[in-house]
């Protein structure tokens, strides 16, 4: 009951300091991974392109992709690092810069702050999938909002992010730091894995259940990974 008439931001806060408990707890707390200035080249083979749909606030969207992916490719994961989405872009708000774009809030295209830097954590668990990282956290969006004819990126590929409840966190489990790079165009988002040593490029595919349902499972070199259901 508390809880439903608590302020979004306080809830916010207090989701927060809960997380940041559960991380010292479980031994999580001194293992993100941090910024560093050291150059990792792309030698490898993990890329992954989408396109960037053009819409009445695409503009907004590419600013807020900006921010965001200057934050991601400072970051140096090492090994047994987790990469955490929210603790390296931080608060989507106007203050540190954000602006309003549309998200999908409730299965419904809503204005906020920081909106479609869902595209980007998705991009980036993409990528982590053909590189076979550990996923630690990750949640796909409640709705399907597209259509075949629409979508820009596989069902079952995605990876909504909501700041103070939803992360996306990645664990380096390969035996050299990684860092993520970009490419961002007008209508197009390459994301790139750069390593010291070549990856491994895995085979993904999301299959949608023969039941009818919007039910999507993702194989890993023919072996399950996840599932993903979607309204």
């Amino acid at each position: 009951m508390i809880k439903k008439i608590l302020p979004y931001y306080i809830k916010v806060r207090l989701n927060i300091l809960k997380n940041k408990i559960v991380d010292f707890f479980n031994g999580k707390a001194f293992k993100y991974a941090k910024i560093s200035d050291k150059k990792i080249h792309y030698i490898g083979n993990i890329e992954v392109n989408q396109k960037i749909k053009q819409t009445e606030t695409s503009s907004a969207k590419l600013k807020n992709f900006e921010i965001a992916i200057n934050k991601i490719e400072k970051i140096q994961i090492n090994p047994n690092e987790i990469f955490s989405f929210w603790k390296t872009v931080g608060s989507p708000s106007k203050k540190n810069g954000f602006v309003e774009s549309r998200s999908i809030v409730n299965g419904k295209i809503t204005p906020t702050y920081g909106g479609g830097l869902c595209q980007l954590s998705g991009i980036i668990y993409h990528a982590s999938l053909y590189a076979n990282l550990d996923i630690i956290e990750r949640y796909n969006h409640s709705s399907d909002i597209y259509t075949n004819e629409t979508r820009f990126t596989p069902l079952g590929s995605d990876a909504t992010v909501v700041y103070g409840f939803k992360d996306l966190k990645i664990k380096n489990n390969l035996k050299k730091p990684i860092k993520f790079s970009f490419s961002l165009k007008k209508n197009h988002l390459t994301i790139r894995i750069n390593s010291e040593e070549i990856i491994n490029n895995n085979n993904i595919e999301f299959i949608q259940s023969k039941n009818g349902k919007n039910e999507i499972s993702t194989y890993l070199n023919g072996k399950f990974l996840t599932k993903s259901n979607y309204k």
